[in-house]
């Protein structure tokens, strides 16, 4: 008995397993031996996974999360690539000839992908046919017998484009849901080429209320598109007080999305107001955020520099230094953070006068952290094994680096003296001027 249950409890753990991820079947004999990548998305990120079409022509991506619902990319480099949803638990995806595309391609079991092709494909009939149509109004006459045949076909047209209509709102697929984005987008994109201040009302009241952000998140170029034009639009049609509408509206949609789509919507927002240039709505937007959640972080590095930034700029505290390690903190009452680049002459000769004068900062209690914009290892190591202090950091990445972003360091040397705290005391460019600030400590 026990040995039948230990069997049938492997069987479940098996079955557990296979539950737990989705997979997308490639079979494609033709392209034996291509490598392909599939492609999917949460909010502005991408995840990809690899797989080399065997002998066979097969190839098995497998996403390990196992419930994702949303738009993919499927690509053979070389050969071409497809679009498609995922949101079951195994797709097929066929293809005998040796280009891979729409036309080529086939998901035979797949009902969302009939479905997205169905809705789309009917779509563009029916709209191509009623422009054809309403452009015929203008070749009769009021009285003449063909006009009555064109009204006619028009009302079908239009009917049929109502029960498309009630097809896509009774379907619970993803793929109709990504259908509404889409005609959301079309709307917000007509809005903001015309300038259209009455729709952009509309369109705001659908976003702060009940736009399908969940959908959106995983629609993969929609969610980019979608941000950014809904800026655009504000930009466009909005009065003198454009960056403070922006952010009320962003913090009444945020008011209703649950993890992870608050922060990724926060984190596109934040973006978009950088493009722009929007401080005051950067602030306020952070400033809600900040207060309803004080300990927030995200692993977005675009989010990390903007908090840091806004911190700073209203003198709340310096962004923290990313790469000091935990062994490494210590208690003192000041601390100097150096930005240098040791291929800069005038870098070279502060940093020698810094070395002089670190018995005075050690006497003071001021730890000194230094972070190089080098992007050759073996520059960085040569110039900073002189450095008598312990904290020396560089990730050679430039003046592109994480801590030199944070800071938003423009030019080197540059020294920025804080509190335990993280406050600014005082930010130089020279030893000297250090020096002055230091002696009155």
């Amino acid at each position: 008995m026990t040995g039948k249950l230990l069997i049938i409890g492997i069987a479940c753990l098996a079955c557990i397993s296979r539950l737990s991820a989705q997979d997308v079947r490639l079979s494609a004999p033709s392209l034996s031996g291509k490598e392909s990548k599939l492609y999917y998305f949460t909010g502005a990120r991408v995840d990809s996974l690899a797989a080399t079409v065997d002998t066979q022509g097969k190839a098995v991506f497998r996403i390990p999360e196992g419930n994702y619902r949303g738009m993919a990319a499927l690509i053979v480099p070389g050969v071409g690539g497809i679009e498609m949803v995922i949101a079951e638990p195994s797709i097929q995806v066929d293809c005998s000839a040796s280009v891979f595309n729409i036309e080529t391609a086939n998901l035979p079991h797949s009902a969302e992908n009939r479905f997205i092709k169905h809705i789309f494909t009917s779509q563009s009939r029916y709209l191509r046919k009623q422009a054809w149509l309403q452009a015929g109004n203008e070749f009769f006459d009021a009285d003449s017998p063909f006009l009555s045949s064109v009204k006619s076909e028009l009302k079908n047209v239009e009917d049929s484009m109502a029960m498309l209509n009630h097809e896509v709102t009774s379907s619970k697929l993803y793929a109709s849901r990504f259908f509404r984005l889409s005609e959301y987008i079309n709307r917000l994109f007509a809005a903001d080429q015309i300038q259209d201040s009455i729709g952009a009302l509309s369109i705001q009241r659908e976003m702060e209320d009940s736009l399908d952000i969940a959908s959106l998140y995983t629609s993969g170029q929609l969610w980019n598109s979608v941000l950014n034009f809904y800026a655009s639009l504000f930009n466009r049609t909005a009065g003198a007080d454009k960056q403070q509408q922006y952010a009320t509206s962003i913090l009444r949609t945020s008011q209703r999305l649950p993890a992870p789509y608050y922060k990724a919507y926060i984190m596109g927002c934040i973006t978009e107001a950088e493009r722009f240039g929007w401080k005051l709505a950067e602030d306020s937007i952070l400033s809600n955020l900040l207060t309803k959640h004080p300990e927030f972080t995200s692993s977005s590095d675009i989010l990390q520099r903007a908090i840091g930034a806004y911190l700073a700029r209203n003198n709340k505290a310096m962004p923290e230094i990313i790469g000091l390690s935990a062994s490494n903190k210590t208690k003192n009452s000041k601390t100097l953070i150096v930005f240098y680049d040791s291929d800069c002459s005038a870098c070279v000769n502060e940093m020698f006068r810094l070395t002089t004068v670190y018995p005075q900062l050690q006497e003071k209690n001021i730890r000194v952290v230094s972070i190089a914009g080098d992007m050759e290892k073996e520059l960085y190591e040569k110039e900073s094994q002189d450095f008598p202090w312990q904290d020396k950091l560089c990730d050679l990445k430039g003046i592109a680096g994480a801590n030199f972003s944070n800071y938003n360091v423009a030019a080197t040397p540059s020294f920025f003296l804080i509190d335990s705290n993280r406050k600014l005391l005082g930010q130089f460019y020279t030893v000297s001027d250090l020096q002055k600030i230091i002696t009155n400590l």
